[in-house]
């Protein structure tokens, strides 16, 4: 339960230096990414707390992200492109799915499935600009990542593949940003 709530604290602290470096001109958030983020943030939280996670369920919840959401509105970039546009609507047809399935772990798969969706924007906007991301936030998500992994409790398929996912592409992101910048 320790390394769960560590991860949620870490992950949303990672908001602090984002938002900064947002504020600096610094980082170019994508819209697209964070918008979708948010919005499946509380329904992933509460689908995944339905298939039983508890000790990693807390870092699914978008207080930061919901932040940096507004912040992407005002300072970031994309949102309007065809691929932005087939992002959000693939993520957004994933949750209605959940919505009409009604099943915990359907809900669950859908939750990820837009979520990860949610990620392209972002992996090819930090693949063409390393330096539009904030390396630190990257490695703070990457070590709430490893945190959330760890606590880690019940190594059943609904309970881990949330936190094996999230390591997965955070470190892709944090690899991608931190690639060119050596």
């Amino acid at each position: 339960m320790i390394l769960g709530i560590l991860a949620a604290v870490v992950g949303t602290a990672a908001s602090i230096p984002y938002i900064l470096s947002i504020r600096a001109g610094k980082t170019k958030p994508d819209k697209t990414s964070w918008l979708i983020w948010t919005a499946v943030g509380l329904l992933m939280f509460a689908s995944y707390w339905s298939v039983g996670a508890r000790d990693t369920v807390w870092i699914t919840l978008p207080v930061g992200i919901a932040a940096i959401a507004a912040f992407s509105l005002k300072y970031g970039v994309g949102g309007w492109s065809v691929f932005d546009r087939a992002c959000a609507l693939a993520a957004f047809a994933g949750l209605l799915l959940w919505w009409l399935s009604g099943l915990a772990i359907t809900a669950l798969a859908l939750a990820m499935v837009a979520d990860i969706i949610g990620y392209f924007p972002t992996i090819k906007k930090t693949w063409d600009k390393p330096n539009s991301e904030d390396r630190l936030t990257w490695g703070m998500y990457l070590l709430a990542a490893v945190f959330n992994f760890l606590a880690i409790n019940s190594w059943t398929p609904e309970i881990a593949i949330y936190p094996t996912y999230i390591l997965v592409f955070n470190a892709l992101v944090f690899w991608l940003a931190v690639r060119k910048s050596r």
